[in-house]
């Protein structure tokens, strides 16, 4: 009797344990530089794109930062072209751009591909009929190599970053001072095998949530009202 008290103890601590896990995991992490990050690890939720700003109050929605960039002159997504099965455009738009995130299902891959190209129609088409998303970014870290060049300008960096195992995180840089350089070899150092830049400047708006906490995210948020599409870790249903 006394055995299955205990073990009916230990279910009842490991369930109890298991509820209050964070479904963001959050970890401090400074480089051989001496920057300082931010790694927000989701716990089983599934990944999302979209173009409706994810609400808050709704308990489904656990982490949300921007992804693609926007349209200054139309508002609309830089480069998504393929939207939960929604073509959207079948060529890239803007020149710079040599990263491909694919999200079909639970299923998401970070390639690249040569600068101002979009993927072949056939997989625009593949990515279509399983109602996936297909966008463009700019592509820090490949394979575990950094991909950027010298000299531009500085800001606070954000990425999702892809980790051996397929383990997808979102960084943060806490400075404000990072060329794409600089950030994309600390993202090295941290352990990146890909790591595909996400939209910011003013443009950094983002949050998590912690229990009932909200914890905003950026330090800008100058055009968070302009925003056109998040990046959005979801319970599972």
């Amino acid at each position: 009797m006394r055995n299955i008290i205990m073990v009916w103890l230990l279910v009842v601590l490991g369930a109890c344990s298991s509820s209050s896990a964070p479904e963001v995991r959050v970890e401090g992490k400074t480089t051989t530089d001496g920057h300082q990050y931010t790694l927000f690890h989701p716990q089983g939720l599934a990944v999302r794109v979209m173009t409706t700003r994810p609400d808050v109050a709704d308990g489904r929605y656990q982490l949300s930062v921007a992804a693609a960039y926007t349209d200054l002159d139309t508002g609309q997504p830089l480069d998504l072209l393929v939207s939960s099965g929604r073509v959207r455009q079948t060529r890239a738009k803007v020149g710079f751009l040599d990263g491909v995130l694919t999200l079909v299902g639970d299923s998401l891959s970070i390639a690249r591909i040569p600068m101002g190209q979009a993927p072949a129609r056939a997989e625009l088409e593949r990515v279509r009929r399983h109602q996936g998303t297909l966008m463009l970014q700019e592509l820090l870290v490949f394979e575990g190599r950094n991909l950027r060049t010298e000299g531009g300008a500085v800001f606070q960096r954000r990425a999702l970053m892809e980790l051996a195992g397929h383990r997808l995180v979102v960084v943060e840089s806490t400075s404000d001072e990072l060329t794409m350089q600089h950030f994309a070899d600390d993202l090295v150092e941290l352990g990146a095998r890909q790591a595909l830049y996400l939209d910011m400047g003013g443009w950094d708006e983002g949050w998590y949530k912690t229990g009932s906490q909200v914890v905003k995210l950026g330090h800008r948020r100058t055009d968070t009202a302009r925003q056109s599409n998040w990046l959005v870790f979801v319970k599972r249903d």
